[in-house]
């Protein structure tokens, strides 16, 4: 038996211990977002999500992403596997900073992006100059350089998308701590009651790949 997952966020040193911190309460994070949920189908047995919105600012709920737009919009996205892209990363001296996401933008256009990470801002505000926006083209890639960084989201205007990504210089991630998800899975094994708990940084886009797989492990 498979119960639905527990998620609760928190602080976490990557180097050490769990670190529950007040630090956060520093980092402002802004509350105008209107939180809607995406349809979603199934394409290369991957989840595609969509969403369709009037002029506003929205918040996906499975992603994070958040967007502005000025008027009617219809984007679509699908998480991406980092694993292709680690050496070109170690080659460039950054690491990844959230999930990688695969966006296009059907109709319209957007005015803004928020890109979700998962860095702990805490009282460090050089992290800020250490993250930049990592564009995935067909020949290879491009960074950017991100607008502003709030305590969930890096802020780019204006955006053009191909798999996109917040990611952080080697500089400044060595000792750092991350936002993380506390996942618990409970199984049933002849009448013992067995829990699983993992710690994940919070990327979406891995907590979606171990939520389907534990989910058809146990099934």
């Amino acid at each position: 038996m498979l119960f639905s997952p527990a998620l609760d966020s928190i602080c976490v040193q990557e180097t050490g211990p769990i670190c529950i911190t007040d630090m956060l309460v520093l980092v402002q994070d802004s509350t105008h977002w209107l939180q809607i949920e995406p349809l979603t189908s199934t394409v290369q047995g991957g989840t595609m999500f969509r969403h369709r919105t009037p002029k506003g600012s929205y918040e996906c709920t499975v992603s994070g992403i958040r967007w502005l737009c000025e008027r009617d919009v219809i984007l679509k996205y699908h998480f991406r596997n980092w694993e292709p892209y680690s050496q070109l990363l170690k080659d460039k001296q950054y690491t990844q900073g959230g999930p990688l996401l695969d966006i296009t933008v059907e109709l319209g256009e957007l005015e803004e992006v928020h890109l979700p990470h998962c860095v702990c801002l805490g009282t460090n505000s050089s992290l800020r100059s250490g993250m930049k926006i990592l564009h995935v083209e067909e020949h290879g890639v491009s960074l950017e350089e991100v607008h502003e960084v709030t305590r969930f989201h890096a802020k780019i205007l204006h955006p053009k998308f191909s798999p996109i990504s917040v990611i952080l210089s080697y500089i400044f991630s060595w000792n750092i701590d991350v936002h993380c998800e506390l996942m618990l899975y409970l199984t049933v094994k002849r009448e013992t009651l067995i829990p699983r708990l993992y710690l994940f940084p919070s990327n979406p886009g891995q907590i979606q790949v171990r939520y389907h797989y534990y989910r058809d492990d146990l099934n």
